[in-house]
């Protein structure tokens, strides 16, 4: 009797412990469906440097870009009149990516500004001296957009003149864009991956939580890819520790042509201009 009454006892705890469980793991995927987007965005406030800083020393000019629910700080960085090789030098739209603001891609932008080209950098809403709410991927295609139009609206520069280049997640919103925009010049992903959703199986989040469904910021770059009609220029590092090689890879596959694959060995996510990798602004050049 004492037997069955304790076997009841362990299968009301076995009970109780399960639903407890369940609930635990409903809070979890609740809590990744709301609360994703502080997962994938790190905004940062405060600006690090300004082109002029030592050791860039670019001059640039600060600039404003209107959008419906606000403003956009950017710079704008002419081109070095030494290295253009005619009238109108062509113009770098530089996206960045999920972390940090502007000033944190002093040396990439002064790597490209190298082959005779302008730049116009800017912050995303929430981002550095943007303000705005906490970014969205909605909201993050929208700023590109605007970017867009200010050059093509307000600074009249010809489509035909502009490269989209995305840093990481800013190759998902250059990749949006060239979609919208396909008389831009060409297209420049860096270090960027195929969805979001891959991301996280990546991060080991399939093994326990369904990300096809829980994953709302998508991403979904290699669906997009496939549709691009502008040459595009894919560059990644081997050793890359955010964003494995591999979708670089496989963006590169799903891309009509004309297109080309950089790859730059045992470079990681963001180090791509070290001593010896000078390969990569070869290549975009």
């Amino acid at each position: 009797m004492n037997l069955k009454l304790l076997t009841v006892i362990e299968r009301k705890h076995l009970a109780t412990f399960g639903k407890r469980l369940g609930i635990a793991y409903v809070v979890a995927c609740l809590f990744l469906w709301i609360g994703q987007r502080r997962l994938m965005f790190y905004p940062h406030r405060e600006l690090v440097a300004v082109p002029s800083s030592s050791p860039w020393n670019m001059p640039y000019r600060e600039i404003v870009i209107p959008t419906a629910s606000g403003k956009l700080k950017g710079w704008w960085i002419p081109a070095d009149a030494r290295r253009v090789r005619n009238s109108t030098p062509p113009v770098v739209l530089f996206l960045g990516g999920a972390g940090g603001n502007k000033s944190h891609y002093l040396d990439r932008v002064e790597g490209l500004r190298q082959l005779g080209v302008s730049l116009l950098l800017f912050d995303y809403q929430g981002y550095g001296e943007s303000r705005g709410d906490f970014p969205s991927e909605t909201q993050l295609y929208k700023d590109g957009q605007a970017a867009w139009n200010y050059l093509t609206q307000q600074q009249k520069i010809p489509p035909q003149q502009i490269f989209l280049y995305g840093e990481s997640l800013g190759g998902a919103i250059a990749l949006d864009l060239a979609l919208k925009h396909q008389q831009a010049a060409g297209l420049i992903v860096q270090s960027s991956f195929t969805s979001m959703k891959d991301m996280a199986r990546w991060k080991g989040f399939g093994w326990v939580f369904p990300v096809d469904i829980i994953v709302n910021q998508k991403f979904d770059s290699i669906a997009k890819v496939r549709s691009l009609q502008i040459p595009v220029l894919f560059v990644h590092g081997t050793t890359d520790e955010v964003v494995p090689f591999y979708m670089g890879q496989r963006l590169f596959a799903a891309a009509p042509s004309p297109k080309y694959l950089h790859v730059v060995p045992e470079a990681g996510h963001t180090k791509l201009l070290r001593p010896g990798k000078q390969s990569y602004v070869k290549a975009i050049q």
